[in-house]
């Protein structure tokens, strides 16, 4: 039995292991650091009709596999039947939508009718994609209207949000990173080693740019800005992740040495971190970027656009070299100067960037926020 003071959650989300991406990572990550604190977490992960509806019982919890088709009322129709079941019953303190579409849409039911206060815990791509969407601006806002707490990953959102509806509870909650966990073995930093001097030239520094390359994250416009620059063949990119048609076109138009993995899971692209000189996050916009804090904890600097999460952890010249999204002349600059910088150089901004992460961006500052907002 759970202590009726203990936080009882209902967490909604379409993100989770075995998902891909960094949405799924920090729900992941999350749920676990809280659950690991104590706090009873049963996840609803809804997913397509390929997987079968099935539940497991976890410690702290349970996980409810959850398919769904194109229909959304019926499914959130067949969920309110599982969870209205007498055998079913658990006396939840709150109810988390946890970003995407299918949370935000049928949480704030759920919460009026189960008669449960609901946390919208927002993510980059949900916020800034329904925003515009015309869709999807209705729900997202009546979701944010009818939210106990409303938590978000950058201070952007936080003003944003301000502005577009009267709300006195939104939490302004980063992600985190596993500081003890986030470390190369000795065979992975030989790897990266071996990997380097076989095909990268001694006189070339190396961009990494890695994750789900969606149009948002702005590769084109930076291919573009290192062509501005006049010195691509300064460069070497190394980039792991999905990339959509055309890039791969545009590099090799350029000219500029590169190599292209498929789409690595977290662990694996910790042989892959440590040949990069820097690491490039060009969004047009984002929220809190799992690869901003893989980087940095690694002691690597960033080459980023000042938006979303990049905007409220970094500082220019002193954790890397920063830009203003889509601005082809700011980001050749940026480019510019991280070339021109010599090895101390760079190695102090690596070191800044680790302190950075070791101050304010840890999974235990991230879950203890969390724990405040539950048992608040």
């Amino acid at each position: 039995m759970i202590p009726e003071t203990s936080p009882t959650i209902l967490w909604l989300t379409e993100n989770y292991f075995p998902n891909r991406g960094g949405m799924a990572q920090s729900c992941d990550r999350i749920i676990q650091n809280l659950r690991e604190k104590g706090l009873f977490i049963g996840l609803v992960h809804f997913r397509s009709t390929k997987n079968k509806l099935k539940l497991k019982t976890v410690q702290n919890g349970f996980h409810l596999t959850f398919p769904v088709d194109e229909d959304a009322g019926h499914a959130y129709n067949v969920l309110f039947a599982f969870l209205s079941n007498p055998s079913f019953q658990y006396n939840y303190t709150h109810i988390v939508a946890f970003g995407g579409y299918l949370p935000l849409l049928g949480a704030p039911i759920i919460s009026k009718l189960f008669n449960i206060p609901l946390i919208s815990m927002l993510r980059g791509n949900d916020f800034d994609a329904f925003l515009f969407s015309a869709k999807k601006r209705d729900f997202l806002l009546y979701a944010l209207e009818n939210s106990k707490t409303i938590c978000t990953i950058t201070k952007d959102q936080k003003a944003k949000i301000e502005k577009l509806i009267q709300h006195n509870d939104i939490q302004y909650i980063p992600n985190g990173i596993e500081l003890d966990e986030w470390i190369p073995h000795k065979s992975e930093l030989e790897r990266s080693a071996n990997w380097k001097n076989e095909n990268i030239s001694p006189n070339k520094k190396v961009i990494g740019v890695f994750g789900h390359l969606k149009p948002k994250k702005g590769m084109d416009f930076f291919i573009d800005s290192i062509s501005r620059s006049g010195i691509g063949n300064q460069l070497f990119l190394l980039i792991s992740g999905e990339i959509y048609p055309g890039l791969e076109e545009k590099l090799k138009a350029l000219e500029i040495d590169y190599f292209i993995s498929p789409f690595l899971d977290r662990y694996e692209l910790l042989a892959w971190y440590p040949i990069c000189d820097a690491v490039a996050i060009p969004s047009y916009y984002d929220g809190m970027p799992n690869v901003l804090l893989e980087a940095a904890a690694l002691s690597i600097p960033i080459i980023a656009s000042k938006v979303g999460g990049m905007k409220d952890a970094l500082t220019d010249q002193i954790h890397g070299f920063l830009f203003h999204p889509g601005d082809e002349e700011s980001c050749a600059d940026s480019i510019s100067q991280f070339v021109a910088s010599n090895r101390e150089k760079l190695n102090i901004m690596g070191k800044n960037c680790k302190k950075l992460i070791i101050k304010n961006y840890t999974t235990d500052n991230e879950s203890n926020n969390y724990i405040k907002i539950f048992k608040n």
